[in-house]
């Protein structure tokens, strides 16, 4: 009787996390591509952006780096990854996982506002002072891992310059459709 009890507990555990991982995912893919986050980014990319911090300060040291790092999307994640696997620097060694925090913390300086205009080999000391020794021994040399950042703050540049765009666009056209003439 006890072993029966313990097989029907065992198997309900089992069902209830089946169905909460289906409602996980029917949650998930209900929402646009774009819209859903990456969660899960790991201990790394945190030392990496506390790292900058500690050095650079200014917005590196904000609490609000955090929502930055937010709005890396699923739709980004396999950019890069694809990127990574097609890329003709990628290290054999190593895998996508593995020098994720590279391109991450790229997206994350491309949404810094202090960086807007600037190449990023004029911000990328900022970035190298995060990869700390701890960090390249998981990650990998700043020098092997670097093209990956910059692919990510290219990418995390043109999306904030595409959108700005359509924004500047949108209110410039604003007057004109009520009637009134644009500037």
């Amino acid at each position: 009787m006890a072993g029966e009890h313990g097989e029907v507990s065992m198997e309900r555990r089992r069902d209830d996390r089946r169905a909460t991982e289906e409602r996980q995912v029917s949650d998930m893919s209900s929402r646009p591509e774009q819209e859903r986050e990456v969660t899960a980014l790991g201990r790394s990319l945190d030392l990496v952006v506390y790292g900058i911090g500690q050095s650079v300060g200014g917005w590196w040291a904000e609490r609000d780096v955090a929502a930055s790092v937010r709005q890396v999307t699923f739709e980004d994640d396999v950019v890069y990854r694809a990127h990574y696997d097609f890329s003709p620097t990628r290290l054999a060694d190593r895998s996508y996982e593995v020098v994720r925090p590279a391109y991450l913390v790229g997206h994350i300086a491309g949404t810094n506002p202090a960086y807007e205009g600037q190449s990023f080999e004029m911000i990328e000391r900022d970035l190298r002072t995060g990869w700390t020794d701890e960090i390249r021994a998981k990650h990998g040399e700043w020098d092997a891992v670097r093209g990956y950042a910059k692919e990510a703050f290219a990418r995390q540049r043109q999306r904030i310059l595409r959108v700005s765009g359509e924004h500047r666009r949108v209110t410039s056209e604003r007057p004109a459709m009520d009637g009134q003439a644009s500037d």
